[in-house]
């Protein structure tokens, strides 16, 4: 576990800069719809603990709207990255390193929302996801929102499709297309250590955990995944009119499988 937990971390590590610009160039429509979508639940002036957040983006966004958000992430430079960012934009941002199987730094019952928006599809064991899940319930305070993320293991598929094309007579990546095509989860070394899930699956794995019920279920990209460059050859204002549109697909079950990333939203009964 502590091998995979450094690779993972190691690889987050070596180039913040790269997660940030996913976002924030090439693929800010991801971004784009889950603040649609979360702010359904955000109350203003919320406790927000971001764990797994990375450099910070949804950190700053919401330390912006004026919410007291903490990042808990497993990379010193991420950590570094995003108190810079938070700098950068004018705002203030707790920022630490962490783990996110131990959030004993945290009391019972502490934060109005709880992002979990990356350690579930770097655990590559179900303990560990649902150790990372109890824990996040365990310091979030009843009636408080939980946003687990997770990437689909068709989302590879769509990633291949659009990206690399070639992979598809690849005899190394063929396996990886067989499980997808059987509609099953893995966890495999990918871009670093990842568990890619399937829709079925990631549902499950939310009803287990006591205390928590789900509100929605809904693709991060909704339908525009396939679409990434597309949408960049597009002006701002046809590109942002397609994001609207999507947001009307984003929770229809029978689109759930069009996005990369999947986003569940519970609350803590």
């Amino acid at each position: 576990m502590k091998e995979e937990m450094d690779i993972v971390r190691d690889h987050y590590d070596v180039n913040p800069l790269k997660e940030w610009n996913r976002l924030q160039k090439f693929h800010p429509y991801e971004k784009y719809i889950t603040v649609r979508m979360m702010d359904r639940y955000i109350k203003p002036n919320s406790t927000i603990l971001d764990i797994g957040g990375g450099p910070g983006h949804y950190s700053v966004h919401y330390a912006r709207q004026g919410h007291q958000v903490t990042l808990f992430d497993l990379s010193g430079e991420n950590v570094r990255f995003a108190k810079k960012k938070a700098r950068q934009y004018g705002t203030k941002i707790n920022a630490m390193q962490g783990n996110a199987l131990d959030l004993s730094v945290f009391p019972d019952n502490s934060f109005d929302v709880v992002f979990l928006m990356g350690p579930l599809y770097h655990l590559l064991e179900e303990k560990n996801r649902v150790r990372a899940l109890e824990e996040a319930t365990r310091v979030l305070k009843p009636g408080g929102f939980l946003f687990s993320s997770f990437i689909l293991m068709f989302g590879g598929v769509i990633f291949g499709l659009r990206e690399l094309p070639e992979t598809i007579i690849a005899e190394k990546e063929a396996p990886y297309y067989e499980v997808a095509a059987r509609g099953e989860s893995l966890s495999f070394e990918a871009f670093t250590y990842a568990y890619l899930t399937t829709v079925p699956d990631a549902k499950k794995l939310l009803a287990s955990i006591k205390g928590l019920r789900t509100e929605t279920v809904f693709g991060q990209e909704s339908i525009l995944a396939p679409y990434r460059k597309v949408l960049a050859d597009c002006p701002k204002k046809i590109r942002e009119a397609w994001y609207e549109y999507a947001l009307r697909f984003c929770e229809k079950e029978e689109f759930l499988t069009h996005t990369e990333h999947l986003m569940i939203v519970s609350v803590k009964e």
